[in-house]
């Protein structure tokens, strides 16, 4: 990585769920997160995330890994959506099928973004969403 920032995005006071059972991945979706500020939480998969958007933890949005064991993350976001309808879930997935993206916003994801991660094109739509809220 250059010296500096390395984004233009400042996401101080804002809390994203990532919801991935990979270890690997969610090491890396924080590595990113955490270069523009934004506080981090896991959840390894979408039975998890359910559970903690169901209590008292407060997200600002959430990064929801779509393949999981237990409860994929379309249930997952469906669940969450009925809980927290106005918490902005964003789909991350490998797969890049067209009828996948529609699925996910049926399913009342706010946003769809494909593995590899681009992370200024994630961080373009977290800031989109965010400003929606305000």
């Amino acid at each position: 990585m250059e010296g500096g920032r390395r984004f233009k995005f400042d996401f101080s006071g804002k809390s994203v769920l990532v919801v991935e059972d990979t270890l690997m991945s969610f090491k890396l979706f924080s590595a990113g997160l955490t270069q523009v500020n934004a506080s981090v939480s896991h959840a390894s998969n979408g039975r998890k995330a359910i559970e903690m958007c169901s209590g008292d933890l407060h997200f600002d949005l959430v990064l929801m890994d779509l393949q999981m064991p237990e409860v994929n993350g379309i249930e997952a976001t469906r669940a969450i959506k009925k809980i927290r309808p106005l918490l902005p879930i964003i789909a991350a997935t490998a797969n890049t099928f067209d009828d996948e993206e529609a699925a996910c916003l049926e399913a009342g994801c706010d946003g769809y973004i494909t593995k590899p991660l681009k992370f200024n094109k994630l961080f373009e739509l977290m800031q989109a969403l965010f400003d929606r809220q305000n």
